[in-house]
């Protein structure tokens, strides 16, 4: 995917963002805008089995979000769930694409493209794959949670951990623990990514800034419409926390429930390319 790949300065910030399909079409009309948005840990690579396909009837954004993969944040302040939509904003402001049609976001990505749909305006439509909107697993907590704290956030430290990790077995069990079946070249785009103290650094910033309960006592000003793919055995967003919290504050919006894991979309690209397409078709 690196024909993909553009450097972006906006924000304070170098964003990496893939992009693909052209802002006009043949007819000379402008392409609805798909914004793909990454859980924490991850990156555009995400999206990797997707965006070819999304991109014949979309103009597709996947940017690295702050701190991960090749995007530098160049601030030292802690970012905020609010501070990073409004990074996000000015990136999409660069690019010239400050209306968004559709929003996909994994995990916290999800979390993060509600909250920019509170303070910008509204995509036509969000859908959510496995969203963070409950508390995070004991799994995981056991894994980061200890890291979560300004001295293991420090440069010093993340570059420890990056210079630890791989050669170790914690990357590996850390996917097994998602439920997902990923491939070995799947797994090899983790364990690199992993290697870079910035995104260590960037994903326990991301995972430390995403403040939940803010979010649900706005849910309810939320005018999208909205989609949420449950995977039934995902251990990370636990189907029945989440199903609990998507019932009580997006009343409104539709769930779809799959077998799979936390990285449904990763392990089973040709299942989550129907249901996103569908949620395109929506949003036209």
């Amino acid at each position: 995917m690196r024909e993909l790949s553009s450097s972006v300065s906006a924000g304070q910030m170098e964003w990496h963002v893939q992009m693909a399909g052209a802002e006009i079409g043949e007819n000379g009309t402008k392409k609805p805008v798909a914004l793909l948005l990454h859980g924490t840990g991850s990156s555009a690579h995400s999206w990797a089995e997707l965006v070819s396909v999304l991109a014949k009837s979309h103009w597709v954004i996947a940017p690295d979000l702050p701190g991960h993969g090749f995007t530098i944040n160049h601030q030292s302040e802690q970012l905020s769930l609010t501070l990073i939509t409004h990074k996000l904003a000015e990136l999409l402001r660069a690019l010239g694409a400050e209306q968004i049609d559709s929003i996909i976001g994994h995990s916290a990505g999800a979390t993060l493209g509600l909250q920019y749909s509170l303070l910008y305006p509204a995509p036509k439509h969000i859908l959510g794959l496995n969203p963070s909107l409950v508390s995070l697993p004991s799994f995981y907590h056991s894994f980061l949670a200890p890291l979560i704290n300004p001295i293991a956030t420090s440069s010093f430290v993340s570059s420890m951990i990056a210079d630890f990790l791989p050669f170790t077995s914690m990357i590996d069990k850390l996917l097994d623990s998602t439920n997902s079946k990923l491939n070995g070249i799947q797994r090899e785009r983790y364990k690199l990514l992993f290697k870079q103290k910035n995104h260590i650094n960037g994903s326990l910033n991301f995972m430390a800034a995403t403040d939940i309960p803010n979010l649900l006592a706005h849910a309810h000003e939320i005018t999208s419409e909205l989609t949420f793919l449950v995977a039934n055995q995902d251990s990370w967003v636990r189907k029945e926390e989440l199903l609990a919290v998507i019932h009580r504050y997006f009343p409104r919006s539709t769930v779809i429930q799959k077998d799979g894991g936390h990285l449904f979309h990763e392990a089973n690209p040709e299942a989550a390319l129907a249901i996103i397409q569908s949620a395109l078709d929506l949003a036209q």
